[in-house]
């Protein structure tokens, strides 16, 4: 004869209920890595005028034989700072990369709300960009002695003056980041999320480490495909604009290496002084990320389905005064204080 343990109401009810909202599909979240199929690249070309002179690096003490400059044909006597005014144009780019890097995803299937969490990317992966500068210059005819040479006056004419390396491109998330999603007929979504990041550049340029972390925007615009076991999600990005820059600190004593012309085949030892004024910066960039997903493990999720809902309610119940799934609190028993630990993690 079969034995029936008594049940209370109370569980009657939550059985019930882990019946009716076992299909539910509430919330999920994936925790991502970006792909090495993924690929970046990037351009940005700052444009900042400059005024100001340069002279040649001689000093009768410390450098005897540095180069000196003197305006004009003849040239005079002494070391003259010669004017010039110029457009410095620093131009940073990062080639097709594979960037590297991670962040959570959820998904509401109810709502659409789709959200973006500790986005953290390396644009470069294992690269690294360059950075290269050149001088739209301007200036009267002068002349050098250590080397001796003649440049002729020019006007609005760009020369190279540096090269150097793009060495970290990190852009980290610095706030909520909630977009949505529309379901599609094959069953996957697209979507859209706006990123907030700061993006954190390190390198090399005009013979000098540099720094800086700015605030940005990151554009996630893509398709998310979930499957039994996690999830894809592929996103495209381009950007193409021109903002202002504000001017750098004046350059005092910079040293610079002016190619002679007449002759060839040496080079001046200058040292520039000089102010900025503002420009701009222009930038180009195209990016594919893809990233793969698995469940984000979830405080009550017995199943492991990346959700808390009836299907781990039943699962609960089912071992009700064992040691078995559902003992949330670890004290070796299933009981109304797990319960109450499930239902504050519903969802």
């Amino acid at each position: 004869m079969p034995v029936s343990l008594p049940r209370s109401p109370l569980l009657g009810l939550l059985a019930g209920l882990a019946f009716a909202h076992g299909a539910s599909a509430a919330s999920q979240r994936w925790a991502c890595t970006v792909a090495p199929t993924s690929s970046f690249q990037q351009t940005t070309q700052i444009q900042l005028p400059l005024a100001g002179t340069w002279i040649g690096n001689y000093d009768a003490v410390t450098n005897p034989t540095g180069t000196q400059t003197r305006p004009g044909f003849f040239g005079g006597s002494g070391n003259v700072a010669i004017p010039f005014s110029a457009t410095v144009k620093p131009t940073a780019e990062i080639p097709s990369t594979n960037p590297t890097g991670s962040f959570e995803l959820s998904l509401d299937a109810a709502t659409g709300a789709v959200q973006v969490f500790g986005y953290a990317v390396n644009s470069l992966g294992a690269q690294q960009g360059t950075v290269t500068t050149r001088m739209a210059v301007t200036y009267q005819t002068f002349r050098s002695f250590a080397p001796n040479s003649t440049f002729i006056g020019l006007t609005n004419v760009e020369i190279p003056v540096d090269s150097g390396a793009l060495t970290r491109a990190d852009a980290l998330q610095s706030g909520p980041a909630i977009g949505a999603g529309t379901l599609n007929p094959d069953g996957t979504w697209s979507f859209v999320v706006s990123v907030p990041v700061n993006v954190t550049v390190e390198g090399t340029a005009l013979a000098a480490p540099f720094a800086s972390t700015t605030p940005a925007l990151v554009a996630m615009t893509g398709t998310i495909a979930i499957t039994k076991t996690g999830v894809t999600v592929t996103s495209q990005g381009s950007v193409n604009e021109t903002v202002p820059v504000l001017a750098p600190p004046p350059l005092v004593n910079q040293p610079f290496d002016l190619p002679t012309v007449l002759p060839a085949g040496s080079v001046a030892r200058l040292l520039i002084n000089g102010t900025f004024s503002d420009g701009t910066t222009t930038t180009t960039a195209s990016s594919t990320i893809v990233a793969l997903g698995t469940p984000v493990a979830r405080f009550g999720d017995l199943n492991g389905d990346g959700v808390v809902n009836g299907a781990d309610l039943g699962l609960l119940l089912g071992a009700w005064g064992s040691t078995g799934p559902g003992d949330l609190n670890g004290d070796g028993t299933v009981n109304g204080a797990d319960l109450g630990l499930l239902l504050g993690a519903w969802g």
